[in-house]
């Protein structure tokens, strides 16, 4: 058993610079992948969603990625002299229209913001896949220790829950059997006992809870991503403790029919968090 939280992070040289990568992830009733990557780096997205299928199967998680240090080297500086020589040639006839005696350069009037631009070194991003994985991986590892870390304490809490559930249905059957017994001894054989019978008998939801109880517990022991599974089976079973209540006609089993609404809704309440 898996939970659908967990975190984890990792920072690695990637050719010339340094990538950080996190992963988040929470509970979500599908598989929903959000990417926060650079613009530069879109190329990747499909191979991180899909190397991601597969390995996890519920859940929201929140990829973020950014280069601490330029991936493919720093910015360099392009001056544009096409440009400058234009602004110049300009300049030389304004200096001569109008008779400027000046043997200052023009030139500093414009800023050489102007003619002299920063650019970032470019490269194919999808050449490095294979080590933006082995980083991806990383932070994905943790997120998995987590995940199953609190996974096996959600499971020793299920598996202690279920058989608590179990103990206590067994006592609900034992005092339906015997509040019938009981109950029939009371009527005599007229209409009154089969009218009865349809009225107060659990019998038949007792067999239906117990056996989804079982499948349920079943259903624990098996590696595969079983949260959406467990959620049906606690759907049904409420619907059959429900019925129970409402028939039988015992105050120490609307106790114990309290106590096991009670259990499946903690049951119910940790499912949310299972893979």
């Amino acid at each position: 058993m898996k939970s659908m939280t967990g975190y984890g992070s990792a920072t690695g040289r990637i050719k010339k610079g340094r990538l950080f990568c996190e992963i988040k992830t929470i509970n979500h009733r599908y598989c929903e992948i959000s990417l926060r990557i650079p613009n530069r780096m879109s190329a990747l997205e499909s191979k991180i969603r899909d190397h991601l299928k597969g390995r996890v199967e519920r859940g929201k998680i929140d990829i973020f990625m950014k280069e601490l240090d330029p991936v493919w080297g720093g910015t360099t500086l392009m001056a544009d002299v096409p440009l400058a020589r234009q602004y110049q040639r300009v300049l030389g006839v304004l200096q001569k229209s109008l008779h400027l005696n000046t043997s200052a350069n023009l030139l500093e009037l414009i800023g050489a913001g102007t003619f002299i631009h920063s650019q970032e070194v470019e490269g194919n991003y999808e050449k490095i896949w294979s080590d933006v994985r082995r980083l991806f991986d990383q932070a994905l590892k943790q997120v998995e220790t987590m995940r199953r870390r609190e996974g096996a304490h959600l499971l020793a809490d299920q598996k202690m829950r279920v058989k608590l559930l179990k103990k206590i249905l067994a006592e609900v059957e034992k005092l339906s059997k015997n509040n019938w017994t009981r109950k029939q001894q009371n009527f005599t054989a007229t209409s009154e006992a089969p009218l009865l019978e349809n009225k107060s008998d659990i019998t038949e939801e007792l067999t239906r809870l117990v056996s989804h109880l079982q499948q349920y517990d079943g259903l624990l022991k098996t590696p595969e991503a079983i949260g959406r599974k467990l959620d049906f089976f606690i759907q049904e079973m409420h619907r059959e403790i429900n019925t129970i209540g409402a028939k039988a006609c015992d105050a120490v089993i609307s106790g114990h029919i309290v106590s096991c609404k009670a259990e499946l809704e903690k049951l119910r309440e940790q499912v949310q968090n299972v893979e």
